[in-house]
C-alpha cells in the first residue's frame, strides 16, 4: 500500500507520467493481493478484527466493487469445489482461447455472476453490502470526475485493477490448475499443481503460487511459508503422487 500511495502521489504531482503509474500500481496491487488472500484464510493475525482489516483495505485496491467478506465466501467455494465445472468460481480462468485476455481482466464480473447464480441463501447475507459497495465506488468516481480528477482516478486506481486482475487470474487460477487432472473431491493432490524448479525466480514473481498445492493442503498457512512446508514434509507429499507441471509451461505434467 505504501508503494501504491507513493506512486499515486508522484503521478498526481507530475513527477511520473500517469501511464507509468498505471503499470506500477497494477504490479503493486497484484503483490498486495497475497495479503488479501491470506486474510481471507485468517493467516494474517489471530486477532480477527486486525486480520479482516487487512482484507477490507486490500480489497479497496484490488477489487473495489466486491466487499471482502463476499470475496472470502467466493474463495471458500473454490477450496470446497476446486475444479468442479459448476461449483468452482474460478472455472472461468481455466480456459485458454482468444477471449482469455478479456476473462483475465474481468475476474470481478465472473465472481459477481457466480454469486448471483450460485449463492442461494447466502445472497440475502451479502447482497445489501454488495450494492452499497458498488454505490460507494460509483460515487467516488463521480466526485473525482466532477472535481476534474477523472483521468487520475482512471489511471491510478481503476486501470491498475485490470492489470492486477490479469496477473491474479494467471498466477492464482490458471497456472496452478489448468488443465487440471482431478477435482479436489476426487484427489486433492491432483487438483492443484507444483511448479518445481527456478524457485529463485518464480517464487517471488508468483508469490509462492508455484507451490499452489501446498496452499490447498494447508490453507491457513501464510503464503511465504509454503515452500518450507513442502520441503519439511517432502517424503509424505511425494508419497501422495502430487501433480507436477513443467516449470515454464501451463499444465504440461511431468513424471516423478
Amino acid at each position: 500500500m505504501l508503494a501504491i500511495g507513493t506512486v499515486s502521489y508522484l503521478g498526481l504531482t507530475g513527477a511520473l507520467p500517469l501511464w507509468a503509474c498505471t503499470i506500477l500500481n497494477g504490479l503493486s496491487t497484484y503483490f498486495l493481493f497475497s495479503v488479501v488472500h491470506d486474510a481471507s484464510h485468517g493467516a494474517i493475525s489471530r486477532n480477527k478484527a486486525l486480520n479482516d482489516a487487512f482484507g477490507h483495505i486490500g480489497m479497496i485496491f484490488f477489487g473495489p466493487l466486491a466487499p471482502f467478506n463476499l470475496a472470502r465466501w467466493i474463495h471458500m467455494q473454490h477450496h470446497r469445489f476446486t475444479n468442479d465445472p459448476v461449483k468452482d468460481p474460478d472455472g472461468f480462468g481455466h480456459k485458454l482461447d482468444f477471449l482469455t485476455p478479456l476473462r483475465w481482466i474481468s475476474f470481478d464480473y465472473f465472481y459477481t455472476m457466480f454469486f448471483l447464480r450460485q449463492a442461494g441463501p447466502m445472497r440475502k447475507k451479502f447482497m445489501g453490502r454488495l450494492v452499497l459497495q458498488i454505490c460507494l465506488v460509483v460515487t467516488a468516481i463521480a466526485v473525482c470526475t466532477y472535481f476534474g480528477y477523472g483521468l487520475e482516478m482512471l489511471m491510478l486506481w481503476l486501470l491498475p485493477t485490470r492489470i492486477s486482475s490479469a496477473l491474479f487470474v494467471a498466477v492464482f487460477i490458471c497456472m496452478p490448475h489448468a488443465p487440471f487432472s482431478k477435482t479436489s473431491q476426487e484427489d486433492e493432490y491432483q487438483a492443484s499443481n507444483i511448479r518445481a524448479g527456478w524457485e529463485w525466480l518464480l517464487t517471488p514473481l508468483m508469490t509462492y503460487q508455484n507451490y499452489h498445492l501446498v496452499h490447498h493442503l494447508y490453507p491457513t498457512a501464510p503464503f511465504y511459508r509454503m515452500l518450507k512446508i513442502w520441503n519439511a514434509r517432502l517424503d509424505e507429499h511425494l508419497s501422495r503422487n502430487p501433480y507436477f507441471v513443467r516449470t515454464f509451461s501451463i499444465g504440461r505434467p511431468v513424471s516423478r
